[in-house]
């Protein structure tokens, strides 16, 4: 037997920043993993150190699997294929083709080849339902800097905090999610850089801050529009960049007269003094950096919260220059879709009541799935193809998703592991890891980063496990033949989509570590404008204004929010944030994993001493929080580190400790369709026994 040693180089996939690894194998099996020198991103976080567990862990399910008289048994993948076509093809008969929906998960996480052949299936199809994690994750801010700022591809700013005088870390906790980003924040801080963290709890990166703004969760966009009435008000914007390069300045002069730091402090909970202070630090001490994420996006006023943040980027003269906000240039790629079939064959999508969400995702959005399949309206859904996902946790109003999971004639999931959602399946089939496929990955997304890697397989297929995309193939040659399906091979789906950049196949393979395709430039919009209608940028969009919405930045009080229903916040007196990222694990990911299950053994909710203390909670107690929708029981942490007002429960956990018991999936953003994930209303009571 050798034992030589031998050294791969891949990206850890254990959450979406994919940082650069070096995988030690001995008898073609994983030892050791190891930062990649020559990879932009490191060091490895946490979660890497679970990866080996992770990867050949005895949970997973290699084999296709068929439910049948209530229980799993293994079949054949002819078996699992010919049962599935065959049940699609009677649902695309009797209700037709849109009556199958396909859930692809794992948004925004370089899955190339598997969106693109899974896109091509649904095109043969003929559903136009084919919609992906972006349904709740992500692309509420883009949005609304693509409505702002570029109308061309998704607008994915880097926060260049390295070299920055002021940082804004609005919403993010990076030492639990973006562990680079914290790296880049400590090292603005080492340089002078002042930072203002905004957030009601007081995280890691809060402690080190020059100004710490415990803020009302879900009133960020009054909080936006507030700074932008002092910085206009003070006179403290860049009027030789607002003069030239903006659309709409005139009448958001008028529009903010009415978000002065006395009402906005009203709706936020934060000091007037401190609205005014955070302001003018952002506003004159140049150059200025903002980072914000998920937390602004899951409110029922995100896209627009993240227009108003790129506003404040814009009229201060901080966008797309050294030590502010920076575009980060995009590859022009490619997809597989056939000329000639009609993509939209199927007719409605069921994301027809978020139109702008279809047109600058390029994908329907799927938050109206569960209703569409209780309410059978505007048509029934019958089917739905679950890939990479966990809706049965993951989605709101876990109870509702439940029952509409139920109701389903075919429920088809592939994954690697019995989720929660992979329980309720007619049929599972089961997919191998990032470590025995090739993969392609490209840095846009989650670090800002114009770079692109491609990897070999590090081992070999575990199992039966095949590649996402070679599932969907293997599906789709048996439903409509292999010449719409040709592929042996991922890297000649790759050649296709990368053929309209420069980038080939045979430079990623001699540069196993990655490449990077452009570069940041200072100010390209003096020379290129911004790739918006008008091209500059759209302080007023007249494409909002056109699909009936605000088109300016407006803050509209939640539909349970405390203005609007006093009698609720009465009855459920605290604000609950859902979904804080928790070190090491990713959304409902690795708590099978054991090295890191030791780590975080059991959810805890966050409470503040004071309020526990009224309460008679003690650390450690088990307690129930009840909101509108349901119940949900949990340990309690009690802490000094939140606001009063706010208890913090994270997701992703099962049982009675699944958040999405809690969380309301009517109330959305217009736009995106996002809920309030981040603002429900609840109470907590001690659980006595």
């Amino acid at each position: 037997m050798n034992n030589q040693e031998i050294i791969k180089k891949s990206v850890c996939n254990m959450c979406s920043i994919r940082c650069g690894i070096n995988a030690h194998l001995r008898n073609g099996r994983i030892f050791k993993i190891t930062p990649m020198e020559r990879h932009p991103v490191s060091p490895l976080c946490k979660k890497a150190a679970g990866l080996i567990e992770w990867v050949y862990s005895p949970k997973r399910i290699t084999r296709p699997m068929r439910k049948i008289n209530g229980e799993f048994r293994e079949v054949s993948w002819n078996e699992a294929l010919e049962f599935i076509s065959g049940k699609l093809f009677d649902i695309k008969e009797k209700y037709g083709a849109r009556s199958v929906a396909v859930f692809s998960g794992i948004a925004f996480a370089g899955l190339y080849d598997v969106r693109a052949v899974a896109g091509r299936w649904g095109q043969l199809f003929g559903t136009p339902n084919l919609t992906t994690g972006a349904t709740y994750c992500h692309h509420a801010h883009v949005i609304g800097l693509n409505l702002t700022l570029n109308y061309e591809g998704p607008t994915e700013l880097r926060s260049d905090f390295i070299n920055s005088s002021c940082i804004i870390n609005w919403g993010r906790n990076p030492e639990a999610s973006t562990h680079i980003l914290a790296k880049q924040i400590e090292e603005g801080k080492t340089r002078g850089a002042k930072l203002i963290v905004i957030d009601p709890r007081k995280t890691k990166t809060a402690e080190k801050a020059n100004v710490h703004v415990q803020i009302r969760p879900g009133t960020d966009c009054a909080l936006a529009l507030g700074m932008l009435n002092v910085i206009i008000t003070e006179g403290l914007y860049d009027k030789d960049f607002v003069n030239k390069w903006t659309i709409g300045f005139d009448r958001l002069v008028d529009h903010i007269k009415e978000y002065t730091p006395a009402k906005v402090s009203e709706i936020t909970w934060v000091p007037q003094k401190t609205i005014k202070d955070i302001a003018i630090m952002y506003a004159t001490t140049k150059p200025a950096a903002i980072t914000h994420y998920i937390s602004l996006d899951h409110a029922t006023n995100g896209v627009q919260t993240s227009r108003a943040i790129g506003i404040l980027m814009a009229i201060t003269g901080n966008i797309d220059v050294r030590g502010g906000n920076q575009m980060c240039p995009l590859l022009k790629t490619s997809n597989l879709t056939l000329e000639g079939v009609a993509h939209r064959s199927g007719g409605e999508s069921i994301g027809e009541e978020y139109p702008l969400f279809t047109k600058f995702v390029g994908r329907p959005t799927g938050v109206r799935i569960p209703d569409i399949i209780l309410t059978q309206k505007p048509y029934p859904i019958k089917s739905l193809i679950v890939d990479a996902g966990n809706p049965a946790l993951t989605w709101p109003n876990s109870n509702k998703v439940h029952q509409a999971l139920s109701k389903l004639d075919l429920l088809v999931v592939i994954d690697l592991f019995m989720t929660d959602t992979a329980k309720m399946a007619d049929v599972f089939l089961p997919a191998s890891t990032n470590l025995e496929n090739k993969f392609l990955a490209i840095y846009t997304t989650t670090l800002q980063i114009p770079y692109i890697i491609r990897t070999e397989p590090v081992i070999e297929y575990i199992g039966e496990s095949l590649p996402d995309w070679k599932i969907w193939s293997k599906l789709g040659r048996q439903m409509f033949g292999e010449e719409h399906f040709p592929w042996e091979d991922a890297d000649e789906i790759y050649k296709t989509y990368l053929k309209n950049t420069e980038i080939t196949i045979d430079q990623l393979r001699q540069h196993p570590e990655g490449i990077f395709y452009s570069q940041y430039k200072d100010r390209p919009y003096l020379k290129e404008g911004f790739k918006t209608p008008s091209g500059k940028v759209e302080i007023y969009s007249k494409l909002l204004e056109e699909y009936g919405q605000d088109p300016l930045p407006t803050y509209h009080e939640a539909a349970e929010g405390l203005i609007n229903t006093p009698s609720l916040a009465k009855e459920y007196p605290v604000i609950a944030i859902t979904g804080p990222r928790i070190e090491v694990y990713t959304h409902s990911q690795f708590r099978d994993v054991p090295i890191l299950r030791q780590q975080v053994p059991e959810p805890v909710m966050e409470i503040n001493t004071k309020t526990a203390e009224e309460l008679e909670i003690s650390d450690g107690n088990m307690v129930e929080v009840e909101s509108p929708r349901g119940t949900m029981k949990m340990q309690a942490k009690v802490t000094n580190d939140i606001h009063p007002r706010v208890i913090s429960i994270p997701h992703g956990w099962n049982g009675e400790a699944n958040a999405n018991l809690l969380s309301d999936d009517m109330t959305r953003d217009p736009i995106s369709g996002y809920p309030a994930f981040r603002s429900i209303p609840c109470r907590v009571t001690k659980v006595r026994r």
